[in-house]
């Protein structure tokens, strides 16, 4: 962990347990880094990446206040039971700019806000890497009473979990786990995604549909590609395995060299769905060298929609993204019942993704190719 990350962690950790209230301003920078033990440059790289996260506020002339967006890591317990106890949250990568954030603070927000609810807080500890949760969990066992859970693809393995097991500690995992041990689980339907989008495209008229989504590393790859070849049985259409491509989904230059090489290959592609942030956007680059228009000469469909994307995109995408709010419920509802027993294998819950609308596919008239182009010169 670097000096700036372990900053980032002193800085929320003091924030979590209440140390300064919502609007209220830091110490002076000199005191402030001889409270967390860092030195200033340190410091100010950290109030920066919180300042980002919108956690932290720095105002001119008057100094570093604690903002409203994350009122309730902050809030102090009320407990309606002496046993309640506050729930730790375990996570990677939230100090950074991957889209892994834009999940985690939407999901950390949701649950810090239904546990003060019921009067209880919630603690996050970021770790550089999942080889120290093993360390963290020993050191920490005593304060996880009420309860764990793991985000942002930081996944314990079956050591850990029997840890936990051992000593009555709950646990949720927001992913997959692909250990042998039991445990509870919410993740997003990445097949149902799939059926989602290509029967979008299909419903539109397409009938060159290419598909470009996660490497065949991943465990449950095959689940994506058979329901992409379902739902073109559906619509009497071949499988043709040229139309697939792979791609890491948070690679600009990986799906970009998927995209060339599903066109060069198959010229006659009238419609391309892509997973991932910047996934899509490597494939609209090789969409615009191409010179075709979207959705008139192409239509694009996302899997896992992020705003920033839309704000890059030629026009209005068209595409699906993770049920944040519903991930949030079923993780601390997990979690609350298996206070008194062990988890099962009917405690794995994947969420149905989201519909979101937008140009990309036809779903409104596509503007005249002049308009278009004035468009895309004010972008």
């Amino acid at each position: 962990m670097t000096k700036s990350e372990k900053a980032i962690h002193s800085l929320t950790r003091q924030i979590n347990s209440g140390t300064w209230k919502v609007g209220e301003k830091l110490p002076v920078e000199e005191e402030l880094s001889k409270l967390i033990g860092v030195g200033r440059n340190t410091l100010r790289e950290a109030v920066a990446a919180l300042e980002q996260q919108g956690v932290l506020r720095r105002m001119q002339g008057c100094g570093t206040f604690l903002c409203q967006d994350f009122s309730t890591l902050v809030r102090e317990s009320v407990k309606s039971q002496e046993d309640a106890g506050d729930v730790h949250v375990f996570c990677t990568c939230y100090h950074s700019n991957l889209d892994a954030d834009f999940y985690g603070r939407a999901i950390l927000h949701d649950l810090s806000c239904r546990l003060a609810e019921k009067g209880r807080r919630l603690f996050m500890e970021v770790l550089a890497g999942r080889d120290q949760i093993q360390n963290k969990l020993i050191q920490m066992a005593g304060e996880l009473k009420g309860g764990c859970i793991f985000i942002n693809g930081l996944i314990p393995n079956d050591r850990e979990l029997r840890f936990l097991a051992s000593r009555k500690i709950p646990v949720v995992v927001l992913g997959r786990p692909s250990g042998k041990e039991p445990v509870a689980c919410v993740g997003n339907d990445d097949a149902e995604e799939v059926r989602i989008g290509i029967r979008h495209l299909a419903e539109h008229g397409y009938r060159r549909i290419a598909m470009i989504n996660g490497t065949s590393a991943f465990e449950k790859h095959y689940l994506v590609v058979d329901a992409y070849r379902e739902v073109l049985g559906e619509y009497g259409m071949e499988f043709d395995p040229r139309l697939l491509g792979e791609a890491e989904p948070f690679c600009f230059n990986d799906a970009k060299n998927a995209a060339r090489k599903l066109f060069e290959e198959c010229p006659e592609i009238d419609a391309l769905a892509v997973s991932g942030d910047r996934a899509i956007l490597g494939a609209l680059e090789i969409i615009r060298e191409r010179g075709l228009r979207i959705p008139s000469d192409i239509g694009v469909f996302m899997f896992g929609e992020l705003p920033w994307v839309q704000e890059l995109a030629p026009v209005r995408l068209t595409g699906v993204r993770h049920d944040l709010h519903g991930m949030a419920d079923r993780l601390l509802s997990l979690l609350n019942s298996l206070k008194n027993r062990s988890a099962t294998e009917e405690d794995c819950v994947l969420l149905p993704p989201l519909f979101i609308p937008g140009r990309s596919c036809g779903c409104v008239p596509p503007p005249t190719h002049q308009n278009q182009g004035a468009d895309m010169e004010k972008r």
